[in-house]
């Protein structure tokens, strides 16, 4: 059997549709949802031990899963995110800090600033988190925070693949 022009035609376009077709179905399937947040803390504050640390000052929440009532992010889209906290320091003081995911530490920062310099610290964290798990930053120990505008109090988070 041969096959006419037309015919060919026919199924060249019938096969272009196809593979369109499967490129954005291929496309829809790579499209990673935004989701991210930032929040700061904007006044002093004391932490009590192994209480999370309530970052009310929200800058961004896309997706809305960080809640400036608790402290924490809830996962709406499960996938793996990177959280980031940062902190400052006072003079003479122990500060103990921890990214916590359901429970579980995922990281830990201690620090005693003894230079008179007033340094801020960043640690970030990044982990898989299903839906409906929680993220948070807690004190390990009893500490009193100081805000103002030369140094943040941070806590932030970004979905970085599904």
């Amino acid at each position: 059997m041969v096959e006419t022009s037309s015919d060919i035609k026919e199924n060249a376009s019938v096969t272009k549709q196809q593979l369109v077709n499967e490129v954005r179905v291929l496309k829809d399937q790579l499209n990673v949802p935004t989701i991210y947040f930032l929040a700061r803390l904007t006044s002093d504050t004391t932490i009590p031990t192994h209480q999370a640390v309530i970052f009310p000052h929200v800058e961004v929440n896309e997706g809305q899963g960080y809640d400036p009532a608790t402290g924490k992010f809830t996962a709406s889209i499960p996938g793996m995110y990177l959280f980031s906290f940062q902190y400052c320091n006072q003079y003479k003081q122990n500060v103990y800090f921890e990214i916590v995911h359901q429970s579980k530490t995922i990281q830990r920062s201690s620090y005693y600033e003894n230079s008179g310099h007033y340094p801020c610290v960043t640690m970030q964290a990044s982990t898989f988190v299903a839906m409906a798990e929680e993220v948070l930053v807690r004190a390990f120990s009893t500490i009193f925070l100081s805000a103002d505008s030369y140094r943040y109090y941070s806590f932030s988070g970004t979905l970085i693949h599904v």
